[in-house]
């Protein structure tokens, strides 16, 4: 496919970031490698990544800052006003995205982030073939794995889970992106589960987020000397941390040398913080707050198992982690599972609560710690699927299947990918 004409939108999008706002850059960075791309973004991003650009030689980037006007600005001043925000922002920039399509007529549009599949994209009011996301959301947490002390969470979740389905099921903006959407690119099962019959043909499963080309010598996979374990998200409910903890102590009664390194912040460090203290185990728990992208990957580099009870749809820091090398231990539940498998990690099943929970976790660590043999085994096969399946260079060779299959849908014609799966179907059913 020749090079296209492409107006995309990424809320978050900033270069040596992880998280929403790497993965908003480096989706920006392979469209621009293989397309002319003009990027709607947050003007507070723009002179980062006009720099970025200049350095990498993306030539074909032209990078457009949009806010709201400054009155509304106060909701993105916490984190809890961040949603509100960002829908009023996919709403406001329809009339620039419009503008920009009548002096540039562009072939095709592309959300990009934020990944929430309850908020819908300024970009279906457009009239272009339009690519939606990855996009995805994540499943409830269960009430037994919230902290009974803390009201406000306990509540939280319900109140979350309802304003989500009132919005699916209610909000004709977001009816009207997921009517116009002409491909639809899945995060996993729980969205998937939760898309209206009427565009489920309109879905494909897609991560989003990626990892550099990997480069790590052989000897990665062998365990230098006591086990390290390490966690990477941020310190809330959703991402288990308690579980985490708790998990951890299980193995050092098992392996005293054993040590955990907690990456992240949030709302919960402090009270994380005296119980670590409490424990008089800091020396072996580590809460290490909030670290530059790159240090972040360095500390990867040097772990040997990645535990990540996480409850989130995505769990988008989980390919990072195996393509460092690690095999990774998480519940089984949710984004993190559906990457990790039976073959690159150990996935442990919701138990009756979060104590018993925490336990089976703290096993699979025992587990890992006393098997070396499988360590290695689950961490090579681990790296393995994540440099072949989850490099941002293949992410940006698939742009052009994906854009031609938006592009034939739109037209009204039969997808390539459909037509190739029929033929094959008829094939099969030919010979037998």
């Amino acid at each position: 496919m020749s090079r296209m004409r492409v107006l995309a939108t990424a809320y978050a999008c900033e270069p040596g970031q992880g998280s929403e706002a790497g993965i908003g850059w480096n989706w920006a960075r392979q469209i621009a490698q293989h397309h002319d791309l003009w990027l709607i973004t947050r003007e507070n991003n723009v002179a980062a990544i006009e720099t970025r650009a200049r350095q990498e030689g993306l030539q074909g980037l032209t990078v457009i800052g949009f806010d709201l006007p400054r009155w509304t600005r106060f909701w993105k001043r916490k984190r809890r006003g961040a949603v509100a925000y960002f829908y009023l922002w996919q709403s406001g920039l329809t009339r620039l995205a419009r503008r920009l399509d009548r002096e540039h007529d562009f072939d095709l549009v592309h959300h990009l982030t934020f990944a929430s599949s309850w908020i819908p994209s300024g970009l279906s009011m457009v009239g272009k073939p339009f690519v939606w996301g990855p996009v995805g959301q994540h499943p409830r947490v269960p009430d037994r794995f919230l902290p009974k002390y803390d009201l406000k969470q306990r509540l939280a979740e319900p109140a979350k889970a309802f304003v989500r389905r009132c919005l699916m099921n209610l909000d004709p903006f977001l009816k009207h992106t997921f009517r116009k959407a002409d491909l639809i690119l899945s995060l996993g099962n729980e969205f998937d589960r939760n898309v209206p019959p009427t565009v489920q043909a309109k879905v494909k499963r897609f991560l989003a987020c990626g990892t550099e080309t990997p480069n790590i010598p052989a000897q990665r996979f062998e365990r230098q000397g006591p086990l390290r374990v390490l966690f990477a998200g941020r310190l809330i409910h959703l991402k288990g941390i308690y579980l985490a903890i708790d998990a951890f102590l299980r193995l050092a009664e098992k392996a005293p040398d054993a040590t955990l390194d907690i990456l992240g912040d949030g709302p919960l460090r402090s009270r994380l913080e005296e119980r670590v203290w409490e424990l008089n185990m800091q020396d072996r728990i580590k809460l290490l707050g909030n670290r530059p992208h790159p240090e972040t990957l360095e500390r990867m580099h040097a772990a040997d198992v990645f535990l990540f009870p996480s409850f989130e749809g995505a769990g988008m820091v989980v390919p990072e982690a195996m393509c460092a090398g690690m095999p990774v231990v998480c519940l089984d539940f949710g984004g993190p599972a559906e990457m990790t498998g039976d073959t690159r990690g150990i996935c442990v099943p919701l138990e009756g609560d979060a104590r018993k929970t925490a336990r089976a976790l703290g096993d699979a660590l025992i587990d890992l710690e006393s098997d070396e043999p499988k360590r290695r085994r689950l961490a090579e096969s681990a790296f393995g699927w994540a440099s072949s399946q989850t490099t941002w260079e293949s992410k940006g060779e698939r742009l052009a299947g994906l854009y031609a299959e938006a592009m034939d849908r739109h037209a009204g014609r039969t997808p390539v990918t459909v037509r190739a799966q029929a033929k094959a179907s008829k094939g099969k059913r030919t010979a037998a």
